[in-house]
């Protein structure tokens, strides 16, 4: 096994232990603070194992439960990754409207300069 495939699986596996914690906090302690981020773990999970259905219909989840719950700096986020899912996958246009949210998020929690350099990101892909 090469030092790359170690490491992967290495990554993969703390990824998974986090999103284990993170359900198991859901329900024990509060869905309100933890949803969200359970959901956006599910969704780079799914993305990382290919089955990406089920990662956009994650990706969305955890947008809306940040949006419902008010987390308004993860709702930037899970637009950022859902942004980079899609361009991954070859569907630009796409991620253009998420990536054009999450800017718009991260102004609005008053990030400006991450709002900024995801701005830039998105200007170079484009080249």
């Amino acid at each position: 096994e090469t030092d790359d495939k170690k490491e992967l699986t290495k990554w993969i596996k703390r990824g998974v232990e986090c999103k284990d914690k993170m359900e198991k906090l859901s329900v024990s302690a509060s869905t309100w603070n933890f949803e969200n981020k359970l959901y956006l773990l599910q969704a780079e999970e799914q993305f990382c194992s290919r089955n990406f259905e089920r990662a956009e219909t994650l990706y969305d989840a955890a947008i809306l439960s940040s949006k419902i719950h008010k987390f308004v700096n993860e709702e930037a986020l899970a637009n950022e990754l859902a942004g980079h899912f899609y361009l991954e996958t070859g569907r630009r246009n796409k991620s253009v409207h998420y990536f054009s949210r999450a800017v718009a998020k991260y102004n609005e929690w008053g990030a400006v300069a991450k709002a900024s350099s995801l701005t830039e990101y998105l200007d170079e892909s484009e080249r």
